[in-house]
């Protein structure tokens, strides 16, 4: 099995990272709050989605919850999951994608990094020059639900049990490929 690294434990990265543990991988979810860290930790979901808790608890000796980037640095999966609230003008904030791509430790292999976060047209490319600019050229980069990349990764996002459902059928073919 993979070692999936989750940056974000928003719903999205830990509805990802339960999802991905049920399947038997090993992951690490990043966040840079220590509270949200620590109440995970403690087994408290700051959220509800059925089945989350329970998934997370079934699967606790899978996750590992951290502030610190470097224990994603052996991850052969790198997930984004961090929020992009609209600014004043109504554009994306991309500051917590941009920091995540600042902060990406020494990296080995050949691991690919998704972007899950919800980003505008052109991002992708902005994000492929900034890996490289660091010397990361080596790390692969799909922008996951980009229906003309690849139709398989599409997934629409629910508040309900039936977007876990999806997403681990989705996210267990990306890493599965």
């Amino acid at each position: 099995m993979s070692k999936v690294g989750i940056f974000g434990a928003g719903w999205v990265g830990l509805v990802t990272g339960a999802c991905f543990a049920e399947l038997g991988h090993e992951v690490v979810i990043r966040d840079v709050l220590p509270e949200k860290i620590d109440a995970l930790r403690r087994g408290e979901v700051p959220f509800h989605e059925d089945n989350v808790p329970e998934l997370l608890a079934k699967n606790a000796e899978r996750l590992t919850y951290t502030l610190d980037v470097a224990e994603i640095a052996e991850c052969e999966f790198l997930f984004v999951c961090v929020d992009t609230p609209p600014t004043y003008s109504g554009d994306a904030d991309l500051s917590r994608v941009w920091t995540v791509v600042d902060e990406l430790p020494e990296l080995t292999g050949r691991p690919i990094l998704v972007m899950k976060s919800t980003v505008p047209v052109g991002t992708g490319e902005k994000v492929r020059a900034g890996l490289d600019q660091r010397g990361l050229e080596h790390v692969g980069y799909v922008l996951h639900g980009d229906r003309r990349e690849d139709p398989a990764l599409g997934c629409e996002l629910g508040r309900d049990d039936q977007a876990r459902r999806q997403r681990v059928s989705d996210d267990a073919h990306l890493v599965h490929q």
